[in-house]
């Protein structure tokens, strides 16, 4: 590894960290109940989106790494009566996941262009790509987790 892609996947090592913290706070504490209830039609539970990023994450990381994984994205969505504790146990796993990916940078696979359904880019905007695409989804799980705690309040209608 480069020292630029060895710099690079520091960042990067740090800013998943720091999001995967702030999914164990958005989780921490939550029923199964909680963490599956959804604020409308057309919308996604706390777990659905922790399990998407996680997957999100994971993928991108190791495509960027030039690893290829099997991945199944909407199973995600699928998921449902999991604790709290299981979601940090998978958090906890992509933590381990993403660090070897990034670990195996090379500024070649920055550089190079990476085919995806949507579009080719680099591995450099795939690495944003994943960052960004996880915070927004770390938002929308805390505003479910807000919006949830106010629909269950006790005299509130669920």
């Amino acid at each position: 590894m480069s020292t630029a892609a060895e710099a690079t996947a520091a960042l990067y090592a740090g800013y998943f960290h720091e999001a995967h913290a702030a999914m164990r706070t958005v989780v921490s504490g939550l029923s199964p109940e909680l963490l599956d209830w959804k604020p409308g039609e057309e919308t996604n539970s706390i777990a659905a989106l922790i399990a998407h990023t996680l997957d999100a994450e994971r993928a991108l990381t190791a495509i960027v790494a030039g690893v290829t994984l099997p991945r199944d994205r909407e199973a995600a969505f699928r998921v449902g009566g999991l604790g709290a504790g299981r979601l940090v146990a998978m958090i906890d796993v992509a933590d381990r996941e993403v660090d070897g990916f990034l670990g195996g940078l090379t500024q070649d696979r920055l550089d190079a262009p990476i085919e995806r359904p949507a579009r080719t880019a680099s591995g450099a905007f795939w690495l944003l790509h994943a960052a960004v695409h996880s915070r927004e989804h770390i938002g929308q799980a805390t505003l479910t987790r807000q919006l949830a705690e106010q629909a269950t309040a006790p005299g509130q209608a669920t």
